[in-house]
C-alpha cells in the first residue's frame, strides 16, 4: 500500500531586505512604528494596478559575462548581470529576473494569488533568500494566478499592508478567501520509516473555516485597505497608516502525521489517532479523505464492532490508519509542513499601488 501522510483541518475556524532606524513611535511591545510599519529589516512587495488596456510584460533573463575588459571594477566573467555592459561579452542564461510587483486590474475584478513556501523553503526553489515574484500578472492580463515565493522562517513572518499611489475616495483592497493547494513533506532519508519514499502528500481531510482564523480584509467590512484617510484632516491627501494582517497567514487546527517520528512531533505534542482511510481495491492508493474512526460509525453487523472495513464497496475498501496528530493555534501557515502553497482570492477596487510588507520573527529594529 502506497505510504502517505495525513493533514487534517479541522473546522477552527502578500520584497527586497530594507532596514530602516529613524526615530519613530513605537508600539506597545517597544517596537518603532512608522505610518503603521515596523522599522527593521522586511521583504517588499507591490500589487500595481492595472487598467484594461494593460500588457503583460514578457520574462527577462540574466546576463553570464564571459568577458571582461576591465579588471578593475566589480565585475567579473561569470558574473550576472541583467543587461551586458559595454565592451563586455555576455551570454543570455535561463536564469530568470525576479521582481517585487504584481499586477493586477483595479476594475475590482476577483482574482487569484498563489504564494510558495513552507518549513524547508518554497517547492520550486527550497533555498530562496528572498521574495521572489515568479509571474506577476493576474488574469486577465495572463492566463492564470500569479505567484510569488517567500524564504521559509522558523518563526514565520509580520505582515502588514498599506494602500498607496493617487488618493481617490473609496479605493480599496480586499483579501476575499484562501485555500491550500499543496502540503507536503519531505521524508528524511536517515529515517527508517521513510520506505524510500522523498515526498508525503498530505491529503485535505475537512475545509479551513474562513470565519476563524481566518477573517476577509478590507473593501465594505472595514476601513484597513482604504486609500485615504479621511480623518487625517488633510482633504484626504494622506494615505491610512499601514495595518498588520499577519492573522491572513495564520493557521489554526489539527494536522496528522503518519509517522510519530515526524520532526513536527518531536516536542511530543502529536497524539495516536485513529483514522479510516479509503483506498482503491486493487492499487492500495488513497482515493479520498480520510475521517476519525470515532465519527465513522461504520459498523460490523454481527458484532456490532466498529471497523473501517464494514464500508468496503466495489469502489472503495476502507482501511484503518493509525496517525499522529498535533493541534496548532495561530500558526504560520506554511511551517505546518514543509511545502505549502496557499491561493488567495483577492479584488482591487480602483486602487495604483498596494504596498506589503513581511517581517521576519522575531522583529529586528
Amino acid at each position: 500500500m502506497k505510504a502517505f501522510r495525513i493533514f487534517i483541518v479541522l473546522l477552527f475556524s502578500v520584497f527586497t531586505f530594507s532596514n530602516t532606524q529613524a526615530a519613530k513611535p513605537t508600539d506597545n511591545d517597544g517596537n518603532f512604528i512608522g505610518n503603521g510599519y515596523p522599522s527593521g529589516p522586511h521583504f517588499n512587495m507591490h500589487f500595481h494596478g492595472k487598467g484594461d488596456t494593460f500588457t503583460c510584460p514578457e520574462a527577462q533573463y540574466y546576463y553570464q559575462v564571459t568577458v571582461d575588459p576591465d579588471g578593475d571594477d566589480d565585475i567579473g566573467v561569470g558574473d550576472l548581470v541583467k543587461s551586458c555592459p559595454d565592451l563586455y561579452t555576455c551570454v543570455l542564461t535561463d536564469q530568470q529576473i525576479f521582481g517585487k510587483v504584481i499586477n493586477m486590474p483595479r476594475d475590482g475584478t476577483e482574482v487569484q494569488v498563489l504564494v510558495e513556501s513552507g518549513r524547508k523553503g518554497p517547492k520550486s526553489k527550497p533555498d530562496a533568500a528572498t521574495l521572489e515574484v515568479i509571474d506577476w500578472c493576474t488574469k486577465p492580463f495572463d492566463s492564470d494566478a500569479a505567484v510569488f515565493r517567500l524564504p521559509k522562517n522558523a518563526d514565520g513572518y509580520a505582515v502588514y499592508s498599506r494602500v498607496t499611489g493617487k488618493p481617490v475616495v473609496d479605493q480599496s483592497f480586499e483579501v476575499l478567501g484562501r485555500s491550500l493547494t499543496r502540503v507536503e513533506i519531505a521524508c528524511d532519508s536517515a529515517v527508517e520509516v521513510c520506505n524510500g519514499i522523498d515526498v508525503y502528500d498530505l491529503l485535505l481531510l475537512g475545509v479551513v473555516n474562513e470565519t476563524g482564523v481566518f477573517v476577509p480584509l478590507g473593501g465594505a467590512s472595514t476601513d484597513d485597505f482604504q486609500r485615504v484617510d479621511e480623518s487625517d484632516h488633510r482633504g484626504g491627501k494622506g494615505a491610512k497608516n499601514a495595518t498588520e494582517i499577519t492573522s491572513m497567514f495564520e493557521f489554526t487546527g489539527s494536522v496528522c502525521y503518519i509517522y510519530a517520528e515526524d520532526p513536527a512531533c518531536d516536542d511530543g505534542v502529536c497524539a495516536a489517532t485513529e483514522l479510516c482511510c479509503p483506498t482503491d481495491p486493487v492499487s492500495g492508493d488513497f482515493t479520498g479523505a480520510c475521517v476519525l474512526k470515532s465519527d465513522a460509525m461504520f459498523y460490523d453487523d454481527v458484532t456490532i464492532t466498529q471497523l473501517c472495513e464494514a464500508a468496503d464497496t466495489d469502489e472503495i475498501s476502507w482501511v484503518d490508519e493509525t496517525m499522529y496528530c498535533r493541534d496548532y493555534v495561530n500558526q504560520w501557515i506554511f511551517n505546518i509542513a514543509d511545502f505549502v502553497d496557499v491561493l488567495f482570492t483577492v479584488k482591487n477596487n480602483g486602487s495604483y499601488n498596494v504596498n506589503l510588507r513581511f517581517y521576519p520573527l522575531p522583529l529586528q529594529e
